[in-house]
């Protein structure tokens, strides 16, 4: 059975319910009883490798007496390792959409990245950080893919530049296993993938974009650069978005194609891998 790893968020939070049961003259078995649940996702909770609902959090502070310490620190800690705050609007409309349609041109998106691939995006980005902020980060970037658990998830459509396929983020071992998450993410329908070529002249953007649709609402635009994102819902700006995502799937591979092109790549990073060992 894989080992579940603990994480800085959760163990913070863990300690806390740790310290309170114990005040509270309580066992983890007289926890679970009353939640219908195990024990063992108790300790889980303790330890810092499993995450509890806001809703759980509620119902164990009353259980250990909190007087809602549990609550406001679940609060902050799940809003500091979820996102960067500017980042706030898109991770709450993503739950609601019924389709997303991103464009990256230099890194895989945040909700298929794997966690070693979040991990060396995060400390390129963050070199002087702490340990504990950059694993805050990545535990977040990892919650929020909680998303694709949901009964019914959006349905995505990800155009990605094949030179994102390339990018040596992490060395290739660690590329090998993001393309195996996206190949596993395509063959099981999850989302849809279409690689931009890198013979193609003049692609149509090179800016990142996100358009999310919904199911009683207008089409919301998400633009993001390295310091801020921001949610446009001018319609006249989402509609150019929409018109430029047609666009690039008019000089981007089929999804057949496009797998294809994953495969070869993996390939290509797997040999990387055999010649350094």
């Amino acid at each position: 059975m894989a080992k579940h790893k603990i994480r800085p968020n959760a163990r913070e939070w863990g300690t806390e319910l740790k310290v309170l049961r114990a005040r509270a003259g309580r066992t983890q078995k007289s926890l679970a009883a009353p939640l219908n649940c195990s024990d063992t996702l108790i300790s889980g909770f303790e330890s810092g490798t499993h995450w509890p609902s806001r809703e759980m959090a509620v119902e164990l502070d009353v259980l250990v007496a909190g007087e809602g310490t549990l609550v406001r620190l679940w609060d902050r800690l799940n809003s500091k390792q979820a996102y960067p705050a500017w980042a706030g609007d898109l991770v709450k409309a993503e739950p609601m959409a019924t389709v997303m349609r991103k464009f990256e041109a230099t890194v895989i998106p945040g909700l298929l990245q794997t966690e070693d691939y979040a991990r060396s995006l995060v400390v390129a980005n963050n070199g002087l950080a702490p340990f504990r902020d950059i694993e805050e980060l990545v535990s977040g970037r990892m919650e929020r893919q909680r998303l694709w658990d949901l009964p019914d998830p959006p349905r995505m459509v990800v155009v990605l530049n094949e030179a994102v396929l390339l990018a040596s983020i992490g060395g290739p071992q660690v590329l090998s296993e993001q393309i195996t998450k996206l190949i596993d993410m395509v063959e099981t329908k999850r989302i849809r993938i279409h690689v931009v070529p890198l013979d193609t002249s003049g692609p149509p953007a090179v800016m990142p974009f996100t358009l999310l649709s919904f199911e009683d609402q207008s089409d919301t635009l998400y633009l993001e650069d390295a310091l801020s994102g921001r949610m446009v819902t001018e319609q006249d700006d989402v509609a150019r978005m929409d018109t430029l995502f047609s666009d690039l799937l008019g000089v981007a591979l089929s999804p057949e194609k496009s797998l294809k092109v994953l495969h070869q790549h993996r390939r290509k990073h797997d040999d990387e891998v055999e010649a350094l060992t």
